[in-house]
């Protein structure tokens, strides 16, 4: 795949995982619905080893924590899954030191 510059992080979120990457992003046409599976799909690199977190909060509230392991070396992908309930949701990403690496924010209707 391409090289990714250090410290380097994206975050897409989409229905489906085809070939390690977010298809089925929300659109006008197609919004996000509550009972849909979705997934936050996260690039990360030149962070270190140890653990990435992504945190989903609906209307502000904690809904789900996933904790993915990251390496030295080379570009990671890593996803979390999330069932959604109508409401407004947020995806963060943060980094194994803490920072905070990417931000998503979304409606499910």
């Amino acid at each position: 795949g391409e090289r990714l510059s250090a410290k380097n992080a994206t975050l897409a979120i989409g229905r489906r995982i085809v070939n390690r990457e977010v298809v089925g992003r929300e659109s006008p046409d197609s919004p996000f619905r509550a009972g849909d599976a979705v997934y936050a799909h996260t690039t990360i690199s030149g962070h270190g080893a140890g653990f990435v977190e992504h945190v989903w909060t609906r209307g502000g509230a904690e809904v789900a924590r996933h904790y993915l392991p990251t390496g030295d070396e080379h570009a990671w992908r890593s996803w979390s899954r999330h069932v959604l309930e109508r409401g407004e949701y947020a995806v963060e990403v943060f980094a194994p030191n803490g920072t905070r690496l990417a931000y998503r924010q979304f409606t499910a209707f």
